[in-house]
């Protein structure tokens, strides 16, 4: 069963893609094409995503106002470790009303395509086209990894 929500995961992100602004596109196969030239160790990771488990307001990185409405099964953020929870989160999640959803697992290199395409794929997803606010990656990505 976890196989098939995966392939599920990897497809809808693709199917994603079309949605993309075409400047989007090209940077995440360029970025994609220097991970996979890119030596990382072999080790098994996970693609994670911080999933909201309580709608309110969460910190956004890239708003203007630094919080964001959100609500249930939305994905405040993508990530990629090679550790467990504990490993990557020592001190807990960074807010409270997440929950840690590990959604891929495989090496570093992997994991880091995985995220690099969700991130990538947010502008697209139904949950960003109806904000008022656009934002270009889920509010707790600091970065556009």
């Amino acid at each position: 069963m976890k196989f098939g929500m995966i392939l599920m995961l990897f497809f809808g992100v693709i199917a994603l893609n079309s949605s993309i602004p075409v400047a989007r596109t090209s940077k995440l196969d360029r970025e994609i094409e220097q991970f996979r030239q890119k030596e990382y160790s072999g080790e098994l990771c996970m693609q994670y995503a911080l999933i909201i488990s309580k709608e309110g307001w969460f910190t956004c990185y890239k708003c203007t106002d630094e919080k964001l409405y959100m609500y249930i099964g939305e994905v405040w953020k993508y990530g990629k470790t090679c550790s467990d929870l504990s490993g990557r989160y020592p001190n807990g999640l960074p807010m409270p009303f997440l929950t840690f959803q590990p959604q891929f697992y495989g090496t570093e290199k992997e994991c880091l395509i995985m995220e690099k395409q969700k991130i990538q794929a947010y502008q697209a997803l139904p949950e960003c086209l109806i904000r008022e606010i656009k934002l270009l990656w889920h509010p707790g990505n600091k970065i556009d990894r």
